[in-house]
């Protein structure tokens, strides 16, 4: 047996029993139609847990026509990753200048990522002998 028919024929590794048992769930679903907070898998729906849509915009309208804008300026992975690592755009500064404004703060700060946030806002708000 070649190593293409072992893959294909893989239970699964250790979870291979559980995903048989729970109907396919211990796999990448293959999750259909818009991100939203219920979608379709497997033809049933399902609430979708996972995604960083926490405020329901990734399809607003609006929010569509800035992605696409964006982009088509810079494409589709700039800035990709951490700003920190690979830097950021002058739509970064201007929503962080907005959001200063909005909140009436001297300046604020956005990341791109739910657990950078958390790490670094920790790290920057307690020592060693703080407990949380």
């Amino acid at each position: 047996m070649d190593i293409f028919e072992r893959i294909k024929n893989d239970e699964g590794g250790p979870l291979g029993q559980y995903r048989k048992k729970a109907h396919g769930y211990f796999m990448f679903p293959k999750l259909e139609g818009q991100i939203q907070p219920k979608m379709m898998f497997n033809g049933t729906e399902v609430l979708a847990w996972t995604f960083n849509n926490y405020l329901g915009l990734a399809n607003h309208p609006e929010v569509r026509k800035a992605d696409a804008e964006a982009a088509e300026k810079w494409g589709l992975g700039y800035p990709m990753g951490a700003r920190m690592m690979s830097g950021h755009t002058e739509l970064h500064e201007k929503l962080e200048r907005e959001l200063a404004d909005f909140e009436q703060k001297e300046d604020a700060y956005l990341f791109n990522f739910g657990y950078q946030g958390m790490v670094s806002t920790i790290d920057a708000l307690v020592n060693r002998h703080d407990i949380i």
